[in-house]
């Protein structure tokens, strides 16, 4: 579906941002590299990786996470973080949602009116990371009037927080997300289903991943153009409780499986990485005008 590309290859009217211009360039650039290293599971894309690679040398060596990261005291953002540990601490297991859109996308005054009003209905406890340029114009109040006092015993509002301390904690049953790809690969890894809401660049084919092809999410709108507060609220419920429920989180748990089997050390991941350094060294010997024989690296006089 075109409405699955990246937002940068069907855009028609804002081709010349900063953005675009950086992405377009980027595209650009790595057609001269020699290696291409990606943060993924080669089980997970085999197909776009084993076309990539008919074209030009790939390494699928994801997910790379630093060791321990879910136990971590240090703040991966130059952003002041609110601790939502004992906010959640109060809550029963599996009954949060947490919701973020990341640290770069905006949306709209209107689709953020649309998203609490769901929340409102839904009823489900909730962590609501809102950074204060969420909404793309100067204006600062956004919210509905009135929504953080009816939601004051059920929901926590946020300008930022440590992501990983919030899905890594029980209490969390859901991540409502715009589909970064970090914040997907972080998920998954912590059993955490997803609700998506795409907003720019590769998030609407990262949105096709998770719901049509690892069914590990659901959408938070069938219309992706437009998002109404019934429908919100609806799919919450659907994330949150329920058979529906139950079933993707049990297949979260089997693409959990197949990123920590990547990372073993006869893993996809751990193959890949140590075929990189092997590659890389000969590269390096070549250009410096060695062969390598062997296990060797030799002179070469041709």
């Amino acid at each position: 579906m075109p409405s699955d590309l990246m937002s940068y290859l069907h855009a028609t009217d804002n081709i010349s941002t900063p953005i675009h211009r950086i992405i377009y360039k980027s595209f650009d650039d790595v057609k001269n590299g020699d290696f291409i290293i990606i943060n993924t599971v080669q089980e997970l894309e085999e197909d776009t990786i084993s076309g990539i690679q008919q074209q030009q040398p790939i390494y699928a060596i994801g997910p790379i996470f630093p060791p321990g990261f879910t136990k971590s005291n240090i703040s991966t953002s130059l952003w002041p973080e609110s601790d939502c540990t004992q906010w959640l601490d109060t809550k029963p297991h599996g009954s949060v949602l947490y919701v973020s859109f990341g640290s770069y996308a905006h949306t709209s005054k209107h689709e953020i009116s649309e998203i609490a009003n769901g929340l409102l209905l839904s009823g489900v406890n909730f962590i609501w990371v809102i950074r204060p340029d969420t909404v793309s114009s100067d204006e600062s109040d956004f919210l509905p009037v009135g929504f953080e006092e009816s939601v004051k015993e059920r929901g926590r509002i946020v300008s930022w927080c440590c992501q990983i301390d919030v899905i890594s904690h029980p209490a969390i049953r859901g991540f409502l997300t715009h589909c970064g790809w970090n914040s997907i690969l972080e998920s998954i890894w912590c059993s955490v289903p997803l609700l998506c809401y795409p907003l720019l660049t590769d998030q609407f084919t990262n949105r096709k991943l998770v719901v049509d092809d690892l069914k590990v999410g659901i959408n938070l709108c069938d219309d992706k153009k437009s998002v109404n507060r019934e429908e919100v609220s609806e799919n919450i419920n659907r994330l949150m409780k329920g058979k529906a429920s139950e079933e993707i989180r049990e297949q979260v748990k089997k693409v959990k499986k197949v990123l920590e089997d990547g990372m073993e050390k006869n893993g996809s991941s751990a193959r890949n990485f140590m075929q990189l350094i092997e590659d890389l060294k000969a590269n390096i010997a070549k250009k410096k005008g060695f062969g390598i024989r062997g296990s060797r690296v030799a002179k070469n006089h041709t």
